[in-house]
């Protein structure tokens, strides 16, 4: 399948132009600035732009991508070139004659063709016959293979230093841009916006020209261990097509997680998705706490696969601190990319297959610790029991002892009780004895009595007494109450 580029004439006019200038915006300000392109407006972005067509900065600020701060700072520019206001950024004087005719001056002229050449969307091809790769920017020849026809082209630094290609004479290629006049010399040549590689002679060439640079470095030779037990995924590839279907039915119903970046895996645009998509995931790796990265793409020629083979995307995927698995369908070499990443299964089913094998030890030996586990827990049951037997044993010896002794000891209790049983039966009657010898009522049964006052009080002495007091006197038998007449 051939690549669409984006400044194809297939494409509408107006909205082309749209994306060129808002490219051209981007890219001059990266420039400047020394940002990465994408930092400053995202490719997605451009085309939301180009689509949606904003007259007022409502309607700009209400497109995906363009937030408060790009609002401010680049809001008045992106609508100048939206609302049609490009073609006058720069007020012309203009000259008439007598005779009415307009006049210029040479450098009117050129600006004035500038302006003309400049909305001309172009894809040219043809074969490189001279390039020279200066600071100040790339200075290529273009020649027709057919005829003798020349065109010479020129790339801004910063277009070539995300080509991702290094050039030879000899390539064939298919550029994108617009025709213009250099004031300074007033040469013709064509401003190259965008270049892909055709022909499978200068694709190859290319492909083993970066490939002998990179091995030569070592980017092929780390290979990073593959987790186990994949859990969280992050994707890039494109959301259309069968790719991501086949490597989602082909995963298995282990709870994985899915991250989908969206990307063009082919044409001049796909080297800025599939890098900017990379410093994505890297720069979320933390908050989205991913196991692995999957690149994939299906199978095509050298010409479909060139964003794979761009040096731009081997080293986004060598920098990449997550562990790279690239999926990408070939014939016979290697994508390069795929030589750089740390696993390179040749289609989705093979990717999703080996995300499917970080789980194999745990299915392969979940059986076998099953069975270790039982055996396990049958050991220590039977130990279990045997424990509860010995004690058991231990507890009715232990008791039966204590039945033993308590029989002792109840016996010997019952000897010292009755033993002092009868000792104090002999006491008490001892007491008895005592009590009877000294009880007064004995006493009164001889003949003795006891006098007490009207209190109770025991009259020992007659000076106890007053006359005329009552005294009452205690018989064996009765009492008797006197009055005391007299007192000795």
């Amino acid at each position: 399948m051939a690549n669409t580029l984006p400044l194809s004439e297939n494409f509408d006019d107006k909205k082309e132009g749209v994306i060129r200038y808002l490219t051209d915006l981007r890219n001059e300000l990266a420039e400047k600035s020394g940002q990465e392109r994408y930092k400053i407006l995202q490719n997605k972005t451009i085309d939301y732009i180009a689509d949606a067509m904003p007259q007022t900065l409502e309607e700009l600020a209400a497109i995906k991508g363009i937030g408060p701060k790009k609002l401010k700072e680049l809001g008045s520019a992106i609508l100048a070139i939206t609302t049609g206001g490009e073609a006058n950024v720069k007020e012309k004087v203009i000259q008439v004659s007598e005779s009415g005719e307009r006049v210029f001056s040479v450098s009117e002229f050129l600006d004035h063709i500038n302006d003309i050449l400049y909305p001309q969307n172009v894809v040219v091809q043809g074969e490189i016959s001279s390039v020279n790769v200066h600071p100040s920017g790339v200075y290529l020849t273009l020649k027709d293979k057919k005829d003798e026809g020349i065109l010479d082209c020129y790339i801004r630094p910063h277009i070539y230093s995300y080509l991702g290609v290094e050039l030879e004479d000899g390539m064939e290629v298919k550029i994108g841009g617009f025709p213009s006049v250099y004031k300074r010399s007033g040469r013709f040549r064509f401003m190259v916006q965008t270049l892909e590689l055709t022909g499978e002679g200068s694709l190859k060439k290319a492909y083993e020209l970066l490939k002998k640079k990179l091995e030569l470095e070592g980017l092929f030779v780390r290979k990073r261990p593959i987790p186990e037990f994949i859990k969280r995924i992050g994707i890039i590839t494109s959301r259309q097509g069968a790719v991501i279907e086949d490597f989602k039915n082909n995963l298995e119903r282990l709870g994985f997680e899915l991250f989908l970046k969206d990307v063009r895996v082919e044409g001049v645009r796909a080297v800025d998705d599939i890098t900017e998509a990379l410093q994505w995931f890297n720069s979320n790796a933390d908050k989205l706490d991913l196991d692995v990265l999957v690149i994939m793409r299906g199978g095509g020629s050298l010409e479909d696969l060139q964003a794979f083979n761009n040096e731009l995307v081997a080293r986004a995927v060598f920098a990449s601190y997550i562990p790279t698995i690239c999926a990408i369908g070939h014939h016979k070499d290697a994508p390069i990319a795929s030589l750089v990443g740390d696993e390179a299964p040749s289609t989705p089913t093979g990717a999703a297959m080996r995300v499917n094998q970080s789980w194999d030890r745990l299915v392969k030996d979940l059986p076998i610790l099953k069975r270790e586990m039982v055996y396990a827990y049958e050991s220590k049951l039977v130990a279990a029991y045997s424990r509860i037997e010995s004690l058991r044993e231990k507890m009715i010896n232990y008791f039966r002892r204590a039945f033993v002794k308590f029989e002792s000891l109840k016996s010997a209790l019952l000897e010292v009780f009755e033993r002092e049983l009868a000792r104090v039966v002999e006491r008490v009657g001892t007491i008895e004895k005592y009590l009877a010898s000294v009880n007064p009522e004995r006493n009164l049964k001889l003949g003795y009595s006891i006098v007490t006052d009207n209190s109770g009080k025991v009259i020992k002495d007659s000076s106890q007494v007053k006359i005329g007091e009552d005294i009452k006197t205690k018989l064996y038998k009765g009492e008797v109450v006197s009055k005391v007449k007299e007192a000795k």
